[in-house]
């Protein structure tokens, strides 16, 4: 597969639909949880808000500035564990990180109504693994409770 072809793979339409109009952009006023994220090497930013009721991700917010892997992947996080649970969304981080750091099979892309598999693409570009993943290192920092700032770094 030629590098053209591969970077086509990267910004498959999905990425680029959640990244010109990311889903859940803006900031939770009503937060009970947040953090946020800071990938030093390419300027991406990532503030995620969570109110949590119970066990549930009752709402989540992110503003997300950066690159278009990114801004998607914040906008597919948010769509995938509105409503869910925290071990849910906690599960999910994992498998996520699975998926974009190994060669490992995971049934994250596969699973019907995630648009998770568009970002697997990402895992070609060891360089851009960062960017795809910081949302989701925000999302666990906020579960965590509190406010908390992280760094890929």
């Amino acid at each position: 597969m030629s590098t053209a072809e591969d970077l086509k793979q990267v910004y498959q339409q999905l990425v680029l639909e959640h990244s010109r109009d990311p889903h859940h952009f803006g900031r939770l006023r009503a937060a009970t949880h947040e953090a946020e994220g800071f990938n030093p090497l390419c300027g991406d930013k990532v503030a995620v808000y969570l109110q949590i009721e119970g066990d549930q991700i009752a709402h989540i917010a992110h503003e997300t500035s950066g690159c278009a892997i990114c801004k998607a992947s914040a906008s597919m996080m948010s769509d995938t564990v509105t409503g869910q649970s925290t071990s849910f969304a906690t599960d999910l981080i994992d498998r996520v990180d699975t998926m974009l750091n190994s060669d490992a099979a995971d049934d994250v892309a596969g699973k019907p109504g995630l648009p998770l598999a568009s970002l697997e693409g990402v895992r070609a570009y060891p360089s851009r693994i960062k960017c795809a993943t910081l949302p989701w290192q925000s999302l666990q920092a906020a579960l965590q409770g509190g406010s908390h700032s992280i760094t890929t770094e």
